[in-house]
């Protein structure tokens, strides 16, 4: 106990809420995506590096070990860390988070981009998640998140009609970057918080042509109700997320 509270000392800028090692990994990967270690840099050494954190090199192996274990370095034996090359966006799924931010944070070139916007019934369970009547009317929008101009997640949104006063609102989402944007900024509504449930699916038409992927190629899907501050209904959606390009993290204490 002593050893882990001179640890909290001697780092100084980092709290105690996590655990040392997952900190400084979050540290280490906040240098990487801003920049201050570009690809193909390599780190300090161990010793220089537990160092300057104030941490025992244990802890600091195990914060690198999480580093590689995402992508974001490659450390090999007798010569030290490399700053790997992003291949494909590692995020945790710990909060409410814009898809577009979670790419812009792992270092690619962010998009949104929105495909379709219609009216339709909502049917069976969708109206039953949405508590609203099924068959009444709602409104889908359809739409892509692109890292470097490859897409990476396919995107397929309801709402439920009683949230937009004027349909021709929903022609504003194309000026947003997220839903949670367009639902604070044009439909007056505070969103709180995304229940959801995450599968691994096989792609199918049209899907596998959006994220251009074979079809049978494994994807993840998250698909899950948004709430406002009062536990009100306020979207449906389920996120395709290409397997080979979009990677999550969960952090369990």
């Amino acid at each position: 106990m002593l050893a882990k509270m001179s640890e909290v000392r001697l780092l100084g800028v980092f709290q105690a809420r996590q655990p040392l090692y997952i900190e400084i990994a979050t540290e280490i990967k906040r240098r990487i995506v801003e920049g201050v270690y570009p690809a193909g840099t390599q780190l300090a050494s161990e010793p220089e590096l537990a160092s300057e954190f104030g941490v025992s090199r244990g802890t600091l192996r195990e914060a690198l070990g999480i580093l590689e274990k995402e992508g974001m370095i490659c450390r090999k034996h007798g010569i030290g860390s490399f700053v790997e090359t992003p291949s494909k966006v590692v995020a945790g799924i710990e909060k409410l988070e814009p898809l577009v931010s979670t790419i812009r944070r792992a270092g690619f070139a962010a998009a949104d981009k929105v495909l379709k916007i219609y009216e339709a019934p909502c049917k069976g369970s969708v109206a039953e998640k949405l508590n609203i009547e099924e068959k009444s009317i709602c409104y889908i929008i359809e739409s892509l998140r692109l890292a470097d101009g490859i897409p990476v997640i396919y995107c397929y949104d309801v709402l439920p009609s009683w949230l937009i006063n004027d349909p021709a609102t929903l022609q504003l989402r194309k000026e947003c970057e997220c839903m949670v944007e367009f639902l604070r900024q044009y439909a007056q509504t505070k969103p709180f918080n995304y229940v959801s449930t995450v599968t691994a699916v096989i792609a199918k038409s049209p899907v596998d042509e959006l994220l251009q992927v074979n079809k049978r190629t494994p994807l993840i899907m998250m698909e899950g109700v948004m709430y406002d501050e009062n536990g009100r209904p306020l979207n449906y959606g389920r996120q395709y997320f290409r397997s080979d390009k979009y990677q999550f993290t969960l952090v369990r204490q």
